[in-house]
């Protein structure tokens, strides 16, 4: 009987949730869907079963759907399709409401224990100023800096590393919370803008990372891991971008960079990390070597694009899942390898752009209500 995965997400207009039904369905699984009545991935063709939030749900609301899918379904995972239902599970795992503990105890619990690995070690590996500080610790490569909870410390840091820099928010949504401060106005400005997170934090007061900015190439590394070990990955670097120059990749390289698959597999085993996830790095100009940014648990929109350079993710779970041994590639060979312009989000960019013309392009021609729905869609910041 074939596995059944359950794909969360509040996201609205977010790439990934809606291109991996397909992904997953090709690799042998049974798909469910839960996500807004409105989002991109409500029209994909490539699911078994579809569930729906409210509108503006609370958390009991957001619990009991995805607790009835889970009991109709008996999904083995659930796979977070945004960062707000990644931070929500680790909230039902590390400190749920007293009133949501009985739904919790009827399975759905284990569930989220299964789906995200060790809970403590996930939110050390998504909350930015925990994860700088292992890094640190472990050896892993970061930009010089630190972590800073008001301002006066971050000037300090600044003091220290120069300017430029980077301040980072603890957490972020899409992207959100990264500023790069020419000078102690810009920083001051950065710290004082931060507001109350619309997601679940550990913490009431943010903290920030406080970094030397590196003019450098971002690249990033989906991966499928399973209980700390990488599975399979790959790298790819960015060529444009949308939206701004900070925002995720729109035209990308698939490239083999040795040195990042092998901070990535570190982390993988260091942290725990378990199910689809995405490191990123900044490549220094000057050394080539990969300094540690940031990493996604989740599915990224780069996660289904690995079948089309052989290293296919979702194949990888559904031998992970059974227990079986992977033996596809594990990753990209050394250097440059294929181009690829992302759909929607290249066409959200420039819709005369000269990569959709020249290079392939991952349109999804065999989902028509899918492709018209992303033509169609306003964009926010895919995630």
């Amino acid at each position: 009987m074939r596995g059944t995965v359950l794909i969360v997400t509040m996201g609205i207009d977010y790439v990934a949730p809606a291109r991996m039904p397909r992904e997953l369905k090709q690799a042998g699984f049974r798909v469910g869907l839960i996500a807004p009545e409105n989002a991109l991935a409500s029209h994909t063709r490539h699911v078994d079963f579809r569930g729906r939030f409210p509108e503006a749900p609370s958390l009991h609301d957001w619990t009991r759907t995805i607790a009835n899918a889970a009991e109709a379904a008996a999904p083995e995972l659930i796979l977070p399709g945004d960062d707000f239902t990644v931070r929500t599970l680790l909230q039902l795992a590390l400190a749920p409401p007293t009133e949501l503990v009985s739904m919790l105890d009827g399975g759905l619990g284990a569930l989220i224990g299964t789906s995200l690995g060790d809970a403590a070690r996930c939110l050390q590996a998504i909350d930015k100023t925990r994860l700088y500080e292992y890094a640190v610790a472990a050896g892993i490569a970061v930009a010089d800096g630190g972590v800073a909870t008001n301002s006066t410390e971050a000037i300090a840091i600044a003091a220290r590393v120069g300017y430029p820099l980077v301040v980072r928010r603890d957490f972020g949504l899409s992207g959100s919370g990264v500023t790069r401060c020419p000078d102690d106005a810009a920083v001051r400005a950065a710290m004082s803008k931060a507001v109350p997170s619309s997601a679940w934090t550990p913490q009431s007061m943010p903290r920030f990372v406080v970094q030397r900015w590196i003019d450098g190439p971002i690249v990033t590394r989906p991966s499928l891991a399973w209980n700390g070990l990488e599975v399979a990955g790959f790298t790819r670097s960015r060529l444009a971008t949308h939206p701004g120059p900070l925002g995720p990749g729109s035209v990308v390289q698939f490239v083999g960079i040795p040195a990042v698959a092998a901070a990535t597999r570190a982390l993988c085993a260091g942290l725990g990390i378990h199910g689809f996830a995405g490191t990123q790095f900044l490549l220094d100009p000057e050394s080539g070597q990969p300094l540690l940014v940031e990493i996604n648990r989740r599915m990224l929109p780069a996660t289904h694009s690995g079948s089309r350079i052989g290293i296919d993710l979702a194949a990888a779970l559904a031998t992970a899942s059974r227990g079986v041994p992977w033996t596809g590639p594990r990753d990209l060979p050394d250097g440059p390898g294929p181009r690829l312009a992302l759909f929607p989000q290249e066409w959200y960019r420039a819709p005369e752009s000269r990569w959709l013309r020249e290079l392939p392009c991952d349109m999804p021609w065999d989902d028509p209500a899918l492709l018209l729905a992303m033509t169609k869609a306003a964009f926010r910041a895919p995630a």
